[in-house]
């Protein structure tokens, strides 16, 4: 009985290649990885970020933001994603190459520590609407919030191919009803309303970009790997990580920012609501955070059996409880996941920089082995370089924040933390290597 178990183990693991690189056949077509990429774009914490955007921002400034955070982090995407698939690894087995066979377990476990609070964020999100469209309040509301984390889950227990289907099913879906609930709610308040718009509340124009850049700079310097792996090629790749962000991420909170002007409220929920169109918003919600929190989960998943050595299924099971109980202290405040996409949008972007210098510089392109005794277990200068590039934006920022004449020429910390991880990873690979 234990042989069959472990044979079954064994089957599952080569299926979803946790531990090797991806074959060249059992790579996917280009529809199949874009789709599950759009499916990971297309979330409504992105409408919601459009709708807080239009709180601080002119239509016009909205725009903008959105234009220069998508082509930033399509820059990011694309090297990724040529990384991911001419060497058809995982960012978890990408990072053994840069952390070491033991440092990238604790590399690797900060990424599903912030995905699953971005798990848990779209889960109650979800919930509180179906709690709000049922009039269930209190501790009825707990038990919705509590099993919508769980029930989105369960397509991330069978894999690439369960999220790929579901994608295909969703996706026209949330496009037709994501442009559905901007076109109903710029034709309510008028049209000339929403193309003139000035916010009450000023924000800054490089903080929206920094909120924009915050949507999905985790996804795009770690999680893109996991589904990039799969490609044919590089260049379907790299096409397919700049239609999901500068397609699918653009509309959403092109549509998010029209629905919040319309409806005079940054809250969706209450904005899906007040439209009326309860079942189209039930069927949107729906579509919109499965496909999302699935390849989340799925991502999440390979990184956390890095890190403890184990089945991704039970990974999964572990953390759909645990993100259950989170969804009890209702973490779908906007001013919550504000905060969250500025904290990500300052911490994460050295890691890709980081990660991209020791591919393109260090290593040139070409990694060795993943058994070869060239790869340490442990590595520091990695450590080291994201504790000096966080230090380094922390004062960039405080210049652009300052009287100074460059003041405003630093003020992209995402740009900033990038930057700073890749050169200086770079320097000190380069001058440790010298003293060898």
């Amino acid at each position: 009985m234990n042989d069959k178990i472990n044979v079954r183990s064994t089957e599952y693991v080569d299926m979803d290649f946790e531990n090797s690189a991806v074959p060249k056949d059992a790579r996917k077509s280009f529809w199949s990885i874009t789709i599950v990429w759009l499916g990971f774009v297309f979330v409504i914490t992105s409408m919601m970020t459009g709708g807080g955007l239009a709180s601080g921002l002119s239509f016009k400034e909205i725009l903008t933001a959105i234009s220069i955070g998508n082509i930033f982090l399509c820059f990011i995407a694309v090297a990724i994603a040529n990384m991911a698939s001419k060497t058809g690894l995982s960012f978890a087995l990408i990072t053994r190459h840069t952390f070491g066979n033991k440092g990238s377990k604790i590399a690797t476990l900060f990424v599903p520590i912030v995905n699953i609070g971005w798990y848990t964020i779209q889960a109650a999100t979800y919930g509180k609407f179906i709690s709000s469209v049922l009039g269930i309040e209190g501790y009825g509301e707990l038990a919705i919030l509590f099993l919508s984390a769980i029930v989105m889950g369960i397509f991330s227990f069978a894999g690439i191919k369960a999220i790929t289907i579901l994608g295909y099913v969703a996706i026209p879906a949330i496009i037709f009803l994501s442009l559905g609930t901007a076109l109903k709610s710029g034709n309510i308040s008028g049209w000339d309303k929403i193309f003139s718009w000035q916010a009450a509340d000023k924000m800054s124009l490089i903080n929206g970009i920094t909120i924009v850049i915050g949507t999905w700079i985790l996804s795009t310097a770690t999680c893109i790997a996991d589904t990039m792996r799969f490609a044919k090629n590089s260049k379907e790749a790299m096409i397919s990580a700049c239609v999901g962000l500068l397609g699918g991420n653009s509309l959403l909170i092109i549509c998010g920012a029209i629905a919040g002007i319309g409806m005079n409220d940054s809250d969706l929920t209450a904005v899906l609501l007040k439209l009326g169109l309860v079942i189209p918003s039930l069927i949107l919600m729906t579509t919109n955070i499965f496909t999302t929190n699935a390849a989340n989960l799925y991502s999440s998943s390979l990184n956390l059996a890095n890190t403890f050595s184990t089945n991704r299924k039970k990974i999964i099971s572990i953390v759909l409880l645990a993100s259950g109980l989170l969804c009890l202290t209702k973490p779908y405040d906007i001013a919550v996941l504000f905060k969250f996409l500025n904290l990500l949008g300052v911490i994460v972007p050295p890691l890709a920089g980081i990660i991209l210098s020791n591919y393109y510089v260090v290593n040139k392109r070409s990694y060795p082995d993943l058994d070869s005794n060239s790869i340490k277990d442990w590595d520091l200068i990695p450590w080291i370089s994201w504790i000096l590039a966080l230090v380094l934006v922390k004062i960039l920022n405080g210049i652009a924040s300052g009287k100074s004449a460059l003041n405003g020429i630093f003020g992209l910390p995402a740009l900033n933390g990038i930057l700073a991880g890749f050169i200086i990873y770079t320097a000190i690979s380069i001058f440790t290597k010298k003293g060898e």
